[in-house]
């Protein structure tokens, strides 16, 4: 049975050289070949290779005797299409799982690399343990070159996704655009095909890239919408909203959000309600219109909680409450959002970590920590987030200005100028 490609992926994963793992075993040009799958070694040699990896020998030392390559290729696509298509992710923890008990080592070694990615996506919309996620990426980067061609289009997927969830939406943008390239030359069943577009659709949102993001949404929108899939109808519509939002079609925005709403109440997608009560928040915001967005924010609350994470919506009421000068709600909020970070213990929430302890440094009255400002920028340069490298590097100069040091407002005003200016704006608050 050949094993080796199964071998020397949980070797790479474990970022363990080829000498270490062959220690005591057999020699390290044997191990290659192994790897290789040039030799099949005897079963005690796998065995203890497997072990020294705190792998289970049982599991992948026996064919899949259960399934052929066949059934097992249309369970894993089936639970992959479920997963995507349902977006619950106590459902996807339960595909997660059933997949990790199969056993998915077949004469095609190609069947295993498949597995690997599904499950490596999975645990992206998890999004539990990104670490965990990276070193995969690092380990698969290794065996790309034996990807087919629809691996690699899953390959360069998943790190897209891997980027976005980290918040590194430039890179995350540059993969979405290889996988696009890739997925040219390949025939998609059509819901894959619309997924991806609703994806990269979010991605050029986010990055202010509104005619490709129109051009995509409403592609999936079609789609979605003549197959019945009304949930992903919902999330289509929330995203249209805010992409009119970001090109200040207001009354278009208002529309987008009143369809989701509909949607909402008609199929009983009561989770849904927070995200579009946030959304409403955030476009009364832009509008001017900030009882209302306050207002909206505070309904969005009452429905994540235990259901989203209300992070977000905490971070945008400090926004309105600092905007109108009330210090002692940006008090409350700043405290209360920091304290619900440090509950939440998430990486990808590390942004707001630094929104937050910024508007509370300001909010004092000894005013902004200079030393956290500039920390604060020198994260979102890690992450390539040019929109909010601009919007502190704006704030710091104000900070600096306000208080006679021209020299070095002057510096930091053309800093935020090297970024780009996102729309016409009249205070640094409303870079949001």
């Amino acid at each position: 049975m050949r094993i080796g490609h199964v071998i020397r992926a949980e070797r790479v994963r474990q970022e363990m050289k080829q000498v270490v793992l062959a220690k005591g075993i057999c020699t390290p040009s044997y191990l290659s070949k192994i790897e290789r799958n040039l030799i099949e070694p005897s079963e005690e040699v796998v065995e203890l290779l497997m072990e020294r990896l705190g792998m289970d020998p049982g599991k992948f030392t026996q064919p899949a005797q259960d399934k052929t390559e066949q059934e097992f290729l249309k369970m894993l696509k089936d639970s992959y299409r479920n997963v995507i298509t349902k977006r619950d992710k106590d459902y996807t923890r339960q595909q997660l799982d059933m997949l990790l008990q199969e056993n998915p080592i077949f004469e095609d070694q190609s069947i295993y690399y498949t597995y690997l990615l599904i499950v490596l996506r999975f645990r992206l919309i998890l999004g539990e343990d990104l670490e965990g996620c990276r070193r995969e990426i690092y380990a698969l980067e290794n065996i790309f070159p034996q990807f087919n061609e629809y691996q690699q289009h899953l390959f360069t997927l998943v790190k897209a996704l891997y980027y976005y969830s980290i918040g590194n939406l430039r890179k995350a943008i540059n993969y979405f655009q290889d996988a696009a390239k890739i997925m040219e030359s390949l025939i998609l069943d059509e819901w894959e095909k619309n997924e991806f577009y609703y994806m990269i659709g979010v991605a050029y949102t986010a990055d202010i890239r509104i005619f490709y993001s129109f051009e995509y949404v409403k592609k999936a929108l079609e789609y979605f919408r003549e197959n019945l899939y009304m949930k992903r109808v919902l999330d289509c519509y929330i995203l249209l909203g805010i992409t009119y939002k970001k090109t200040d079609q207001y009354d278009e925005a208002l529309e987008a959000y009143h369809k989701a709403s509909q949607i909402c109440e008609e199929f009983h997608f009561d989770n849904e309600k927070g995200l579009i009560y946030h959304n409403l928040g955030s476009l009364n915001s832009v509008m001017g219109n900030s009882k209302d967005a306050i207002y909206f924010y505070e309904k969005s609350l009452e429905y994540k909680i235990g259901i989203a994470n209300p992070l977000i919506t905490v971070y945008c009421l400090v926004i309105e409450f600092y905007k109108s000068s009330n210090k002692d709600l940006v008090e409350k909020w700043t405290k209360e959002g920091l304290q619900l970070y440090e509950t939440l213990s998430d990486e990808k929430l590390k942004p707001y970590y630094y929104h937050l302890s910024f508007h509370h440094s300001l909010n004092k009255k000894e005013g902004l920590d200079i030393e956290l400002a500039k920390e604060t920028i020198e994260y979102f340069k890690s992450i390539d987030d040019y929109k909010n490298i601009q919007k502190y590097c704006i704030a710091l100069a104000e900070w600096f200005y306000s208080n006679r040091k021209y020299k070095l407002s002057s510096i930091y005003f053309r800093e935020a100028n090297r970024y780009g200016h996102y729309k016409k704006i009249d205070n640094w608050e409303d870079l949001n």
